[in-house]
Formats: structure tokens, C-alpha cells, sequence
């Protein structure tokens, strides 16, 4: 891969981590996750507690961290690329574009308590 290639690449990719961080769909997609894992416990997210993070604020100030989760990137660029003729189409919307269960493992991963 020549130089200009690689970072014509890379800055689809920073793009695409940036609409899907943005994205109001998928932070409320987040946000539900990050809720039901505060309700199951385990997680450093805690539901009106004082020791610990809520889980919208934490959604919300960690968007470009779980939005740059391996793969959710090239998942949200190809989206685009399998719809190209209809300018409606959000891909925040489409849970076959990011699942539920890539949601899932990236707010465990990211929220699970120290051992």
C-alpha cells in the first residue's frame, strides 16, 4: 500500500469513527446497553448512585472510545458503500450494521470492574 493510500485509509476509517461517536441512534443504542449492564451490576456504571458512573453520562463522554471499536468503523464505511443510492439510510438504525451483541462486548469490556 502506497503512502497516499494508506492514509486516504486511514482517514475513511477516523471519519467513520467520528459519524458513528455522533451518531444520536447509536448513542441511545449505547446508552440502553450501558443501563442494562448498571442493573445487572458487575460494571463500573451504576444506576443514581454516588459511587459510580451513570451510565448516559458515561456513554456520552467515552463516545470516541466504544466508537472506535475494532471493526465498527470499516462495518459503518461498508454500510454506506451497500447503500449508495439512498441518502436516507442511517446506519445508527440498521442493527446489521452494528449489533446488538458488538454493542454488548464492547460496554463489557469497556465497563467491567477491576479484578
Amino acid at each position: 500500500m502506497k503512502t497516499g493510500e494508506r492514509r486516504n485509509a486511514l482517514s475513511d476509517s477516523y471519519l467513520a469513527i467520528a459519524a458513528i461517536a455522533q451518531d444520536e441512534f447509536m448513542i441511545k443504542r449505547l446508552i440502553a446497553c450501558a443501563t442494562l449492564e448498571a442493573k445487572s451490576g458487575g460494571t463500573i456504571l451504576v444506576l443514581h448512585g454516588p459511587n459510580g458512573t451513570d451510565p448516559e453520562d458515561w456513554v456520552r463522554l467515552n463516545s470516541y472510545v466504544w466508537a472506535s471499536s475494532p471493526s465498527w468503523g470499516n462495518k459503518w464505511h461498508q454500510a454506506f458503500v451497500d447503500h449508495p443510492d439512498d441518502d436516507s439510510y442511517e446506519p445508527g438504525k440498521d442493527p446489521e450494521v452494528i449489533t446488538d451483541g458488538d454493542i454488548l462486548a464492547t460496554v463489557q469490556s469497556l465497563t467491567a470492574l477491576p479484578e
